[in-house]
């Protein structure tokens, strides 16, 4: 199967998964929120954004494994390969177990680092313990995506993560008809993201055969990768910071009902985050290649066509969101939270700063990235200060605007100096030919829906505004792009090689 089928089916099946997970998010909120109560469900959202915090630890080798073993398989470095992943079989057992003891370290201290109550505390305390098991499973077992991806089979990777999804959806339901407490929702929860074990280690076997699975640590092979890994990790450290402390800081600055909001415009916002985040993993591997062979065509196809498609989805998916917004959180969660509404569509317009990712796969198939490093920190820091001042004024509204603040840093930077002086992309024409044009389109076609009097019930003026955006979207987007980009379009549907 060619490279460009692998791309697309991975990115078909991404999104499919992520539609699968937006359907859960919209349906478990809800339903936690009524069966847990705000307060408890809120505790969930807390532990789980303290543990992933903790992913921090892989110290860049997620994105190094994928971009090593893509190069090493193309060029039949078997032996670097199976080193490698016994290596990363060494490196991730042992940074789970440090994650499991800091989850316990944290555990013990809980009620003096958050807001909670003596009652909240010990449902905290007992999560943390749950997720203390987890971490280590879940580290040890991440090198399996790694090596799998490295073999561009990403589709698979993302139809095998509808398994624990489902099984999550059987447990939902699970919880409410058999009365489960919070905790042993959390304990079946967990054990269906590591159900997927054994099916990840056959899919190894046949890919790779050649590869072990007994940790062993080879000091050469982790050399030649590590500069590569700190760079990617001098990349990730504040900009996966700025991502996950905001919940952390709205259990610190703000109220435990707070983080039960963020988790509410999670639920629903995610879908649009995930499909903007869909996009690198798969194209990292190709990117690789491009660049490793200088095929400049290809380059310049990545930016500028790769950065349109990414912003004619994500404009879609945003203003689409925003148009039947008031009437889906109504649906979601009741009209009593709709005073979230202002910092619902502030956030998913800070999401639209995803589009830069095809020349972000561009970026890390190189080996410097010194600079974006440093405009991550400057972000990453200046966004975080933004959120833990106004967490306490505007509660959810703070997290928000903080991202909105780490958002424009980023684009400045990007569009002003890096891609023009560093990458030589012309960045008025990302501007004007593969991202204006549809953000534009998406914000009139936005304004003009949320304003059609319909005065029927909630689930009505979602079909009604819905199809408009939808037809009235797809059409003028169709009408806008070129013949090369007509008939990229019908080999995706046809997934012809």
């Amino acid at each position: 199967m060619g490279s460009s089928k692998k791309i697309v089916k991975g990115v078909a099946w991404t999104t499919i998964l992520n539609i699968v997970n937006a359907i859960y998010n919209f349906i478990a909120v809800p339903i936690l929120i009524g069966y847990f109560g705000k307060e408890q469900y809120g505790l969930i959202g807390l532990a789980m954004s303290i543990n992933v915090y903790m992913r921090l630890m892989d110290m860049g080798l997620n994105s190094t494994n994928v971009r090593f073993y893509s190069a090493w398989l193309a060029q039949k470095e078997y032996d670097k390969v199976r080193k490698s992943f016994q290596t990363s079989l060494s490196f991730y057992g042992c940074i789970g177990l440090v994650n499991a003891v800091i989850l316990l370290i944290i555990c013990a201290f809980s009620e003096s680092i958050f807001n909670v109550t003596p009652e909240q505390n010990v449902i905290l305390q007992h999560l943390l313990i749950i997720l203390s098991v987890s971490a280590f499973c879940n580290w040890f077992s991440s090198c399996f995506d790694q090596l799998i991806k490295g073999t561009e089979n990403v589709d698979w990777i993302q139809r095998r993560q509808l398994i624990p999804k489902f099984l999550q959806i059987f447990v939902l339901f699970a919880t409410v008809f058999l009365h489960f407490n919070i905790e042993f929702y959390y304990v079946l929860t967990c054990l269906a993201t590591i159900s997927i074990v054994p099916i990840s280690i056959r899919k190894i076997k046949l890919e790779v055969p050649f590869v072990g699975f007994v940790p062993r640590f080879d000091k050469h092979v982790f050399r030649e990768m590590l500069p590569y890994a700190l760079n990617i990790f001098s990349f990730s450290l504040f900009q996966f910071s700025f991502y996950h402390l905001r919940p952390v800081f709205l259990g610190i600055q703000g109220t435990i009902g707070a983080v039960a909001d963020y988790r509410i415009l999670n639920g629903v916002i995610m879908a649009v985050h995930m499909i903007g985040g869909a996009f690198l993993p798969v194209l990292l591997p190709s990117a690789s290649k491009v660049r490793a062979r200088n095929d400049m065509k290809s380059y310049y196809r990545v930016a500028y066509d790769g950065t349109k498609y990414i912003s004619i989805l994500l404009c879609f998916f945003t203003f689409g969101m925003m148009s039947i917004g008031p009437d889906i959180l109504t649906i979601y969660v009741g009209e009593e939270y709709l005073y979230l509404i202002p910092w619902f569509n502030l956030w998913l317009i800070c999401n639209l700063v995803s589009h830069n990712q095809a020349i972000s796969s561009l970026i890390l198939s190189g080996s410097d990235i010194r600079a974006i490093s440093y405009n991550s920190a400057i972000a990453s820091i200046l966004g975080l200060i933004a959120t833990w001042f106004l967490i306490p004024i505007y509660q959810i509204g703070g997290a928000v605007i903080g991202f909105a603040v780490y958002g424009a840093v980023q684009m400045l930077f990007y569009y002003l100096y890096y891609w023009q002086k560093k990458m030589n992309i012309n960045s008025w024409k990302v501007l004007y030919y593969s991202f204006g044009p549809y953000l534009l389109l998406g914000g009139v076609l936005y304004f003009i829906c949320i304003n059609i009097p319909c005065n029927s019930n909630a689930w009505i003026r979602i079909i009604v505004r819905g199809i408009i955006f939808m037809i009235s979207y797809l059409l003028f987007s169709f009408l806008m792009i070129n013949s090369g980009d007509k008939q990229f379009i019908s080999n995706i549907i046809k997934l012809k090689k």
